[in-house]
């Protein structure tokens, strides 16, 4: 369920009716503000500039939340301290509107330190499946009838009456963004298809937000696409340093057979030259060549073999290669 555009057109749409949702029955919107943060490409929406009864004007930041994220009341934190420094003379408050069980994270910024809660902030919370779908839809605010799908006693009887009621009460220019609203937040009760029947195709086409869902979609879908490519250009790489790797082990092992052979060959090069040259050469003398592997190594024994002035020469240099 894709919410992020809906909500945010919401509040653009129907902010109005979202006051008594975050604390704020009595105040008076004064607008609805879309801020960009700094060093950002990202964009901080559903700021309501208020005023309270009392005729001071304050900043109230809605930030709705439809997964489960850890850093949300941090994010809403810096958020309000962003604002703060942007109008300091201005109050800043804010409310984390959670619109499932599985994203409510609480309402209190308390890290522990060595065990022990510290700062210990905490931030207005509402959670909408606590709040009765029914007294929603009674009360006839378009703003908390599109989001009564969310809340506890919802059905799909509910739903075809909160589409009644939008399309009773709303006017044609915000007809079909609610209506677009609505069907997204009554995914889970009912199909798309039977949603879409129920309105008539027609009124959900006249909205642009399906034209920016639809964006998000394809976004999504191209970051999944690119994801995948990634991952399988991540296995082949696998699988390359995999074959390269067996085809060097394959090689250092005909490699370092190919210098067993010629260090057998060498060995044997060598005890004939002792052989032929000194016959009386104890046998035992003669086997120490075999304990030498380094080709290099035997090259020069057999070439000291040769050119030995006497046996007794050959017999010190074989006595000096037992192990």
């Amino acid at each position: 369920m894709q919410t992020d555009i809906p909500l945010k057109r919401l509040t653009a749409l129907r902010a109005a009716d979202l006051l008594p949702l975050i604390g704020a029955p009595n105040a008076t919107l004064i607008a609805v503000e879309s801020l960009e943060l700094p060093a950002s490409a990202r964009r901080l929406d559903s700021v309501l500039r208020l005023r309270s009864p009392n005729g001071q004007e304050y900043l109230h930041v809605i930030e709705w939340q439809g997964y489960h994220d850890p850093g949300v009341l941090w994010r809403l934190a810096g958020y309000l301290a962003w604002l703060g420094q942007r109008e300091p003379d201005v109050a800043v408050v804010g409310t984390v509107v959670y619109l499932v069980l599985a994203a409510d994270v609480g309402g209190e910024i308390s890290p522990p330190r060595d065990g022990v809660p510290s700062l210990g902030w905490r931030l207005p919370v509402v959670r909408l499946w606590e709040l009765e779908a029914e007294a929603a839809l009674a009360a006839g605010t378009l703003g908390l009838v599109v989001l009564s799908p969310l809340m506890r006693g919802a059905s799909a009887a509910l739903v075809q009456r909160a589409v009644d009621t939008v399309l009773a009460q709303a006017s044609l220019i915000q007809q079909a963004d609610l209506l677009s609203i609505l069907g997204v937040f009554a995914e889970p009760l009912l199909a798309r298809e039977t949603f879409v029947r129920m309105v008539g195709k027609e009124k959900l086409m006249a909205s642009d937000l399906l034209s920016y869902l639809m964006e998000e979609k394809l976004a999504e879908i191209e970051q999944q696409r690119a994801s995948e490519r990634a991952e399988i250009e991540q296995q082949r790489a696998s699988e390359r340093a995999e074959i390269e790797q067996q085809r060097a082990s394959e090689r250092a092992e005909i490699e370092q057979q190919r210098i067993a052979e010629l260090a057998k060959a060498l060995q044997e090069a060598a005890e004939d030259v002792i052989v032929v040259r000194f016959p009386n050469t104890p046998v035992g003398l003669v086997h120490n060549l075999q304990t030498i592997t380094d080709p290099a190594q035997l090259k020069a024994l057999r070439t000291a073999a040769l050119t030995a002035p006497d046996q007794a020469t050959v017999e010190q240099l074989l006595a000096a290669l037992k192990p």
